[in-house]
C-alpha cells in the first residue's frame, strides 16, 4: 500500500491547483529544508512547444525520500516588465511568454515550434500597405536591437497522480519533448537542483531575446546538469533546441559559469549548514547541561529527601525503641510490683497462718490448762 505523500512545501503539493512561484522564491523554499536533500531528481524533460514562439522548458521528475511519490516541477524563463529606458516602439515581435492566468503563470498552452513553420527568410514586414519578406539578416537585426527587460524565471510543482499533477502533466502534453537526461550515477537532489536553477536565474536576471532568453535558460540548467554529474546521458544530442523555425537562436555560453557560480553556492549553503548545525549542536549541549545540571539538582534534592525520609526514619525507629524500652521497662516495674505484692501477699497470709497456729498453741495450752484444773478438781473430788 502507497502511503500518503509528504508534506514538503515547494515539492509535494496535493491541492486542486498546482502552485506558481518564483525561482527565487522556491529556491528559499527548498535549501531552507533539510529533507530536500534527501528528495533526488530521478528524470529532466527538454519541451519545445511546436508553433508560435517555439518557448522551451523543463521538466524535472524529483521522488519523494520513500521513493513512493513523485513531484513533478517545470522551470521556464519569460520576459517580464520593460526596463525604465526601453523603447517599446523598437520591440520586435517577442515571444509573448505570459498568461492571462496570472501574471507568475506561463503561458503553456500557447504555441511552440512546428516543422511546417516558415523559415526566417518567409517571414513578411508591411512597406507602404505592401507585404514584403524580412530576411533573417534583417530579423535578427530587429532581434538584436530589442532592449533588456527583467526575466521571470519560475516552476510549476504538483504531486504526481494527483489533481495538482494532473495540471502540470497537461503543460507538457502539447509540446515537444526534445530530449530527456538520466543519470547513471550520482542524482542531483532538490536542494541541489533548487541550488543550480538560482544561480542561473541570477547569472543572467535580465530578459533579452537575442541572448538570454527561455532558450537560454533551458540550455544552461541542462548542460550545467551535464557538467556537474558525470554520470548524466542525454537520449538526442541533435534535437532542435534553441531554434526558431528551425534556425538557430543566438545562446549566451553560460555553462562554466554557472557552474563555477553553482559551487560557489553550494560550498556557501554548505558553510551555512554546518554553521548551523554547529549551533545546533551548541544549543543542544547546552540545553543538555542545563537537562545534566536540572537532573543533578533534582538528584541533590531527591538524595536530601531520602535522607531526610531515612533520617526520619531513623529517629522514628529510635523513638520507638525508646517506647518499647519504655514499654520493657514499665512492664518490668509492673512485674516487680505484682512480685513485691505477691511477696507482702505471701508474708500476710505466713503472718495469719503465724497468728492463727499461734491462737491455736494458745487455744490449746488454755485447753491443757482446763483439763489440769479439771483433772485437779476431779482429783480432789475423789479424795474428799
Amino acid at each position: 500500500m502507497v502511503s500518503e505523500a509528504p508534506k514538503i512545501e515547494g515539492l509535494f503539493h496535493e491541492q486542486p491547483t498546482c502552485q506558481t512561484g518564483s525561482i527565487a522564491m522556491w529556491y528559499s523554499l527548498i535549501r531552507n529544508n533539510p529533507v530536500t536533500s534527501d528528495c533526488q531528481v530521478i528524470g529532466v524533460g527538454w519541451y519545445k512547444k511546436r508553433k508560435g514562439v517555439e518557448h522551451e522548458f523543463l521538466r524535472f521528475d524529483i521522488s519523494s525520500p520513500d521513493n513512493q511519490h513523485t513531484s513533478i516541477v517545470i522551470a521556464e524563463r519569460s520576459g517580464g516588465a520593460h526596463t525604465a529606458n526601453s523603447d517599446a516602439t523598437a520591440l520586435p515581435p517577442t515571444p509573448p511568454e505570459t498568461s492571462a492566468r496570472s501574471p507568475d503563470v506561463g503561458d503553456f498552452s500557447a504555441s511552440s515550434a512546428d516543422e511546417s513553420s516558415p523559415p526566417l527568410d518567409k517571414v513578411t514586414k508591411s512597406k507602404g500597405g505592401k507585404k514584403q519578406k524580412m530576411t533573417t539578416a534583417e530579423l535578427a537585426a530587429a532581434i538584436s536591437s530589442s532592449p533588456k527587460r527583467d526575466a521571470r524565471d519560475r516552476v510549476h510543482f504538483g504531486t504526481r497522480l494527483t489533481a495538482a499533477g494532473a495540471q502540470v502533466e497537461e503543460m507538457c502534453d502539447k509540446p515537444q519533448r526534445l530530449c530527456t537526461l538520466s543519470f547513471t550515477d550520482a542524482r542531483p537532489t532538490a536542494n541541489e537542483l533548487a541550488t543550480l536553477l538560482f544561480v542561473t536565474s541570477t547569472q543572467e536576471p535580465k530578459y533579452a531575446i537575442y541572448q538570454t532568453q527561455c532558450y537560454w535558460f533551458v540550455a544552461t540548467v541542462f548542460d550545467a546538469l551535464k557538467m556537474l554529474y558525470k554520470g548524466a546521458v542525454q537520449d538526442n544530442p541533435t534535437h532542435r533546441g534553441g531554434t526558431f523555425r528551425g534556425v538557430p537562436v543566438a545562446i549566451k555560453a553560460s555553462g562554466e559559469e554557472v557552474c563555477a557560480k553553482y559551487r560557489e553556492a553550494r560550498a556557501v549553503l554548505a558553510e551555512e549548514i554546518e554553521q548551523q548545525r554547529r549551533l545546533k549542536q551548541e544549543e543542544e549541549e547546552e540545553r543538555q547541561r542545563e537537562r545534566d545540571q536540572r537532573q543533578a539538582a533534582e538528584e541533590a534534592a531527591k538524595r536530601a529527601e531520602e535522607e531526610r525520609q531515612a533520617a526520619e526514619e531513623r529517629a522514628q525507629a529510635a523513638e520507638e525503641e525508646r517506647q518499647r524500652e519504655r514499654q520493657a521497662a514499665e512492664e518490668a516495674a509492673q512485674k516487680e510490683r505484682a512480685a513485691e505484692e505477691r511477696a507482702r501477699a505471701a508474708e500476710e497470709e505466713r503472718r495469719r497462718e503465724r497468728e492463727q497456729r499461734q491462737a491455736a498453741e494458745e487455744a490449746n495450752a488454755k485447753l491443757l490448762q482446763e483439763l489440769e484444773a479439771l483433772k485437779r478438781a476431779v482429783a480432789s473430788t475423789q479424795q474428799a
